[in-house]
């Protein structure tokens, strides 16, 4: 149900719940996204892009996270992947 403007809305989720997180650039714009399974048949992703030198506060507050969970995370679902995201940090 929508709320009156002002309202913060959060989500929340747990460290086994990520799937993957990606960190990318093309032409002026910078990505960054995280997968999340919420169910068996139920997946969200989260998508941040930018322009500019500067990585905001979101990414970086993203990247902190992955690296004070790395032991939650389950990282052989997808080891490639998470080796090329710790390079980047």
């Amino acid at each position: 149900m929508a709320t009156k403007k002002g309202k913060d809305l959060t989500f929340s989720f747990m460290p086994e719940e990520v799937m993957g997180v990606e960190i990318m650039k093309s032409g002026d714009y910078s990505y960054a996204t995280v997968g999340i399974k919420k169910g068996d048949k139920e997946r969200c992703r989260i998508s941040y892009e930018w322009s500019g030198e500067g990585i905001p506060d979101f990414v970086m507050s993203l990247m902190g996270w992955m690296q004070a969970n790395e032991d939650a995370v389950d990282s052989s679902k997808n080891e490639e992947e998470y080796a090329a995201i710790k390079e980047r940090l």
